[in-house]
């Protein structure tokens, strides 16, 4: 489909998680571009309304706004909405959280919140969306996870864990529905210029942010690629595979790759 197709309530639906800002709502813009409706989640209410507003220009587009820290609505509010719009055709986890601290800078309690939005909220999500899809033996289910996956870079240890958890996630329910239909995919972008790093702790990284950082949309345009040739994982820059390459030579020589490039400067 292409932008000047005509709104449509049969077009397929798109699920974007975190879609107020960043990653999220440059790829929920470029869904709706691409054809998609979208369901747009997020907390932040008035940002999500007036992006669903910008979207119905395209194709239509429902905000509804959820805080994924709390886990008690999260399955019950996405199988209400669906009830409404019809079953997704893809689902996108990418509402994100962390902070930028040493290991023990951060409590229990950042932990505990970080794992909620990264990894079980993504996990409800699926279990809210998962299996009419393999009902209907066919659908997309993508991941945004990142870069520190591969190597945990500094005051990162609640954030890279939860990430590595989403990949496994993914990783295993590949091959749990291997089949299917369903196709299933994590993306690892680098440094994105977004308001995630507005985060306590990230304005250590601004230099870092502002030599490497990529712009959302080309996230984006990687997600809406992916749909239409699907693959279990992109990074974002391509570039950055390498690091697979140098931790299969010797993680220890990845590992001060990664320390040199993400640990503040004095």
């Amino acid at each position: 489909m292409n932008t000047r197709s005509s709104p449509s309530s049969t077009a397929p639906l798109a699920i974007v998680t975190g879609a107020s800002s960043g990653i999220g709502k440059a790829t929920a813009t470029a869904l709706a571009h691409a054809g998609y409706r979208t369901l747009l989640i997020a907390r932040r209410e008035d940002r999500l309304r007036e992006l669903a507003a910008q979207l119905s220009a395209h194709q239509p587009s429902v905000a509804l706004p959820l805080d994924l820290e709390d886990a008690a609505i999260i399955e019950e509010t996405i199988a209400n909405a669906l009830s409404v719009h019809g079953p997704a055709d893809v689902l996108i986890n990418n509402a994100g959280a962390s902070i930028c601290k040493p290991m023990l800078w951060q409590s229990m309690e950042d932990h505990h919140r970080i794992m909620q939005v990264h990894y079980f909220a993504a996990v409800q999500m699926i279990h809210a969306t998962l299996p009419v899809m393999l009902d209907r033996g066919k659908g997309h289910l993508i991941n945004i996870a990142s870069m520190s996956t591969k190597m945990g870079p500094w005051g990162h240890s609640a954030y890279a864990a939860a990430k590595c958890a989403l990949v496994s996630l993914t990783q295993t329910m590949a091959m749990d529905y291997a089949g299917k239909g369903v196709h299933f995919s994590y993306v690892n972008p680098g440094l994105v210029q977004t308001e995630f790093f507005d985060n306590p702790g990230y304005e250590v990284l601004e230099p870092i942010l502002k030599k490497r950082g990529i712009p959302p949309e080309k996230v984006a345009k990687a997600i809406v690629k992916l749909l239409k040739k699907p693959r279990l994982e992109v990074c974002i820059p391509r570039l950055y595979r390498i690091l697979d390459l140098f931790k299969a030579i010797s993680p220890q020589w990845a590992h001060r790759i990664v320390a040199k490039g993400s640990k503040p400067q004095k």
